[in-house]
């Protein structure tokens, strides 16, 4: 937003100068061409500019036609063209500006700008101006002298103009299909923006003695429209592109609308990854609609401070993903909560409301030991953000920036949650509360089945109610959870298969001796447990990372789950599986005893079947050599 601000700011002065220059030249014209004297004009004219401007510039165009009777008049191919080895000696001088225009117009063009008023009056009125295609190159190199200079010793514009001209007055300007490029040289490495199809209107601009101190004007105008269509920049990382299809900002109606913003991946999810090469949350983030209403102007334009009453982010899709499959870069995070970085903001800023509107949010998680994706989702997201500011005298007045936001937790369960920010604690100390409604706990499958490895068979959740009390170092709290009916299957990784199954020994300890089936407990004469939250953040923990945990630890206390629970939950999970190893060898070696004893009463059996077979076989050969020698004997 403060680079859109500084832009604009810088765009305005711009076209203010121009317009002075234009007008001088204009009223100039009128008096020589008066006297056919405009042979003489070309030379009085870019003398004027090279004067006005410490002969930093020099200003060329092909062909100037004024119409005394009609009142109209236009310029071609209008350049205003810096100097840069005048600039290095102003430099050198203290006197160069901060900022060096390069400027093309192809038409510059003025329809009635009341010939006799301007002559007898000294007053230029134009009813319309039309500057198409204009191609600007604004380079940015701050000099600290200016910084430091008096600005009340500088010259206004009506000053300027002022020995010439006794009022300047426009009812409406145009200028069409802009091409705008910032060049940034003073940061360490120079940097580049380039914006193209601008659009801006502007309605009723008066120059004149009050003008200036007029605040129902901006910059002398009435009403500015400035429309930026189909605007696409990439970040600084050149991970992700910043796109809007379209830019309004409104001085009239003090606001800013982008519709169809998105925050969008450069690459997708497996390229992503290979060129961070390391565990990172990618975002994709996109809003139908961003408004900002009641920006304080004058506030921007004199202090440069960022005020605004209320801004809208509606209908947006919030979507961030995350992979264990690579190494995570551990970096302390203390100081880093969003109120710590709000106040560390260059911008002064304020806002007095920030609301939410139908925003869907889901993360998603990759699990290298499941091979599955985890996904939480909130939809319908919406509420309101109060008193967002790193404002001085804002804070003295309210040091708390208070949020509250309801959204559909999985789905199924409506989650209110409001928080409280302590924006002047050196610790970043906030508190959160919160319920969650009545819900199906088997809709928490999706996530804790690729991501924990177990699989919620049956949970009905009545209603949960949290309370947090934290800072950067420690996290305590309260978390009462109401519910009945827990039974879980515990999974794990079949070592053949590589696929997910069921623990079925496990899980029938875990539910019958750890797992409170209910909260009251029915097995323990219905007593209610209150899950106590105390946790130490680590100082890699970002934010969210620590506050869900933090949660999850009261959660898990409600459910028969306390710490020294867990510890002994894992050393019986363990011997228990040591001892289903070994019945499970022993059943193994029982198996193959019993089939090698199979194997060899086959043996046994086959072996008997052929000395049977090789008995009868000889049994009948004998029979039949006696027969033979009964035949022979009876035939002698």
């Amino acid at each position: 937003m403060a680079a859109i601000w500084r832009f604009f700011v810088s765009f305005w002065k711009w076209i203010l100068i121009i317009l002075l220059v234009v007008f001088i030249l204009l009223a100039g014209a009128a008096w020589y061409l008066s006297s056919r004297w405009k042979p003489l004009l070309d030379t009085q004219l870019k003398q004027l500019v090279l004067n006005s401007s410490d002969s930093l510039y020099r200003v060329e165009y092909t062909d100037l036609k004024i119409n005394l009777i009609s009142g109209n008049a236009s310029l071609k191919n209008l350049k205003l063209i810096p100097d840069e080895n005048r600039y290095k000696e102003l430099e050198i001088l203290k006197r160069a500006p901060d900022n060096m225009y390069n400027l093309q117009v192809e038409s510059f063009d003025l329809v009635n700008f009341h010939p006799r008023r301007l002559y007898d009056t000294r007053k230029l009125n134009v009813d319309k101006i039309v500057i198409d295609h204009p191609k600007m190159i604004i380079t940015n190199k701050r000099q600290p002298y200016n910084k430091e200079a008096d600005t009340t010793s500088k010259k206004s514009l009506y000053q300027m103009i002022s020995k010439s001209l006794k009022e300047v007055r426009i009812a409406d300007i145009q200028l069409k299909d802009i091409d705008f490029v910032l060049i940034n040289k003073s940061t360490p490495k120079e940097k580049k923006t380039a914006i193209k199809n601008l659009n801006l209107m502007v309605t009723d601009f008066l120059l004149d003695s009050l003008s200036e101190k007029d605040k129902d004007r901006f910059y002398h105008t009435r009403n500015v429209d400035v429309e930026l269509k189909n605007y696409k920049i990439a970040t600084a990382d050149s991970l992700y592109f910043l796109r809007f299809k379209s830019v309004k900002f409104s001085t009239r109606g003090k606001s800013l609308v982008m519709d169809e913003a998105r925050m969008q991946p450069r690459y997708e999810i497996p390229a992503f990854y290979r060129k961070v090469k390391m565990s990172k949350d990618r975002f994709d983030i996109r809003f139908n609609q961003i408004v900002l209403k009641g920006i304080d102007l004058e506030k921007l334009k004199q202090e440069q401070r960022f005020f605004v009453n209320r801004m809208v982010l509606a209908d947006g899709k919030v979507g961030i993903y995350n992979t264990n499959a690579l190494p995570k870069k551990v970096e302390n995070k203390t100081g880093k909560f969003p109120h710590q970085q709000l106040q560390k903001l260059a911008l002064d800023l304020r806002i007095d409301t920030l609301q939410l509107r139908r925003v869907q949010i889901a993360y998603q998680e990759f699990n290298k030991k499941t091979g599955k994706t985890g996904t939480v989702s909130f939809a319908n997201t919406r509420g309101a953000i109060y008193n967002v500011t790193n404002d001085r005298t804002a804070l003295a007045k309210n040091k708390f920036m208070r949020a509250e936001l309801s959204t559909l937790f999985m789905g199924k369960s409506n989650l209110h949650v409001t928080f409280n920010f302590n924006l002047t604690d050196k610790h970043g100390a906030f508190t959160s509360a919160g319920t969650l409604g009545a819900m199906d706990g088997r809709a928490l499958n999706p996530v804790t089945n690729p991501l924990a490895m177990v699989t919620v068979q049956s949970l009905n959740v009545r209603k949960l109610q949290f309370n947090i009390r934290a800072n950067e170092k420690v996290a305590r709290g309260t978390v009462k959870f109401y519910y009945s009916d827990l039974h879980v299957q515990l999974l794990k990784i079949d070592d053949e298969t590589g696929r997910l199954k069921k623990q079925g020994l496990v899980s029938g300890i875990a539910n019958t001796f750890v797992l409170n089936v209910g909260n009251p407990d029915p097995k323990n004469n219905n007593v209610f447990t209150v899950g106590n939250i105390y946790f130490p953040r680590p100082a890699s923990f970002a934010f969210f990372k620590f506050y869900w945990k933090s949660l999850l630890e009261g959660v898990k206390e409600s459910v028969g789950v306390s710490r020294e629970k867990e510890n002994r939950i894992r050393n019986v999970a363990s011997k228990v599986g040591e001892v289903v190893s070994g019945v499970k060898s022993d059943f193994e070696a029982l198996k193959e005893k019993m089939r090698e004893n199979k194997l060899e009463r086959v043996k046994k059996r086959e072996l008997k079947k052929k000395e049977k077979k090789a008995k009868k076989a000889q049994e009948e050969e004998k029979k039949d050599l006696e027969a033979k020698k009964d035949s022979a004997a009876s035939g002698s």
